[in-house]
């Protein structure tokens, strides 16, 4: 199986002319944290199955396509992987370029390591191995879509 991770997949935020994708605050996203925020089904103190709300670093359908291919007995490739828009205003990103950079790669070698749960699903799943392959396209979306305004790019 093959799939795309940019940032909005590992919920980083993703500016284009304004738009913060990812649950788009304050709906199931944790702008502090940089984070979604979903549940899953776990259970209370007495036991009893109930949704835990938590804080994931990858976007819910993204550990759920892993786990499809793991339970199909599949492995993973992403064939696209890419860093993109660091800044809301498509200014300057002096500074923010190692440590955005250094959060994205690890966030993405925590989906090829995952174990845990995943949200709506109950119990924890380990997802180690299944991705099998990465493929990295340098997007240089640092500044916005390079000075595309004219929806061209799309």
């Amino acid at each position: 199986m093959g799939v795309s991770v940019f940032a909005h997949e590992l919920c980083l935020p993703v500016h284009d002319r304004g738009y913060l994708y990812n649950g788009t605050p304050p709906q199931n996203y944790d702008v502090a944290a940089s984070q979604c925020r979903n549940a899953y089904v776990g259970s209370d103190a007495h036991g009893n199955p109930a949704a835990i709300w938590r804080n994931f670093d990858h976007d819910a359908n993204v550990p759920k396509l892993v786990k499809f291919a793991k339970d199909h007995g599949k492995p993973v490739v992403v064939a696209e992987a890419g860093m993109m828009n660091f800044t809301a205003d498509g200014g300057s990103t002096d500074g923010l370029e190692q440590e955005r950079g250094a959060l994205w790669v690890g966030r993405l070698c925590s989906l090829m390591n995952y174990r845990g749960p995943i949200p709506n699903l109950s119990e924890e799943h380990d997802l180690r191995g299944v991705i099998r392959s990465v493929v990295y396209i340098d997007l240089h979306f640092r500044y916005g879509w390079d000075g595309i305004d004219d929806g061209s790019f799309d």
